[in-house]
């Protein structure tokens, strides 16, 4: 075993030994010719490894449902009914007019005196502001003479004064100018000047006078044939009395009216109509 291992290590220096002078004379030959062609020295090259494919998955879900509904319904019905009533126009308590206008006989009387003028004023009273009320009423009345029928006679002029009911009837008192109709009637007193007699045309005929208030003229002729003296007036008194009816209309302060007036003359009634226009104040 020994003797073995002995020759192993005497070769390998013998190895060594050779090896070593062999480039030592190599290293010192300078003179020796150098190829200038290269020898590639190619190594033997690895065998590529195959591409590691790495497969990566990322599933990324981002599912973002927003749901905004801004469904903004405004009904906004503002309807502002506004209902105002108006204040009701005052009826008034005292009453105090002024009118002037026509005044139309009729009937006989109306052979010997024609259409006049009439001036009027009135003072009413209502109860606290009722429709009923009470109305003392004043005229000026003057009728001229009919000259075919009695050319000097002086027709007819009359004071009154008379005491009316009165029943109104507003239409409207929210209107500004507070409409109303009315219908009055009532009595009074009469005073004539110069009362010109006259015929009627009835039959019998009769002679109508006013008492002692007839004009009187000897020779004149009434309706053509009557002489009228004083043993043909049998009524002496100065005065006479009336009865009325009539109505109107008011509109605002002023009003329209006319009234049926029938004066008790002697033998017969002797009848006018005034119509007037006026304003209340």
């Amino acid at each position: 075993m020994k003797t073995r291992n002995s020759a192993l290590c005497a070769l390998g220096l013998a190895a060594a030994i050779t090896l070593g002078g062999a480039v030592t004379a190599a290293a010192q030959d300078t003179t020796r010719a150098r190829s200038q062609t290269r020898i590639p020295v190619r190594k033997e090259q690895p065998v590529a490894a195959p591409p590691r494919v790495d497969t990566v998955t990322v599933t990324r879900t981002d599912t973002v449902v927003r749901t905004r509904t801004d469904t903004v319904t405004v009904t906004r019905v503002d309807t502002v009914t506004r209902i105002e009533e108006l204040p009701l126009q005052p009826l008034g308590t005292w009453q105090f007019g002024i009118g002037v206008g026509g005044a139309l006989p009729t009937g006989d009387w109306r052979n010997v005196v024609k259409d006049g003028y009439d001036i009027h004023a009135h003072v009413g009273w209502f109860p606290g502001a009722s429709v009923f009320g009470i109305r003392l009423d004043g005229d000026y009345v003057a009728m001229g003479g009919r000259e075919t029928d009695c050319s000097a006679c002086p027709g007819a002029k009359l004071f009154s004064a008379g005491l009316d009911a009165v029943l109104r009837f507003p239409l409207d008192r929210k209107s500004p100018i507070n409409p109303q109709i009315y219908f009055l009637g009532g009595a009074g007193l009469d005073w004539f000047q110069d009362f010109t007699p006259y015929r009627t045309t009835e039959r019998p005929p009769v002679i109508v006078t006013a008492g002692d208030n007839t004009f009187i003229a000897t020779g004149t002729q009434i309706g053509g044939a009557v002489v009228v003296t004083t043993t043909q007036l049998n009524d002496d008194s100065s005065n006479e009395w009336h009865w009325d009816f009539g109505g109107g209309v008011q509109l605002g302060k002023f009003f329209i009216e006319s009234k049926y007036v029938a004066i008790s003359t002697e033998n017969k009634n002797s009848a006018y109509v005034p119509i007037r226009i006026g304003y209340n104040f």
